[in-house]
């Protein structure tokens, strides 16, 4: 049963990361050019932001998964 809840925490993250990672898509398909302000203002740390805004899907299927393991400790050990 455990899994299940892990699955869910996960899939759960990764909706919600693909959501933000499509609106960035959205404003630069939008014409603000939120890539190309963060590269000129920020170099190399503009262009590692970008990175962690495409890695969001993952990165929210991870942070859903520890919350799951977080909120539920309880209910997912075996007394």
């Amino acid at each position: 049963m455990k899994y299940a809840y892990y699955g869910f925490g996960g899939f759960i993250g990764f909706v919600c990361g693909m959501g933000i990672n499509l609106i960035f898509y959205w404003l630069d398909q939008a014409g603000v050019k939120f890539a190309q302000y963060l590269i000129k203002n920020f170099g190399f740390l503009g262009k590692y932001l970008l990175e962690l805004i495409n890695a969001l899907p993952i990165i929210g299927v991870a942070l859903g998964i520890i919350l799951v393991k977080l909120l539920f400790e309880r209910e997912l050990t075996d007394h």
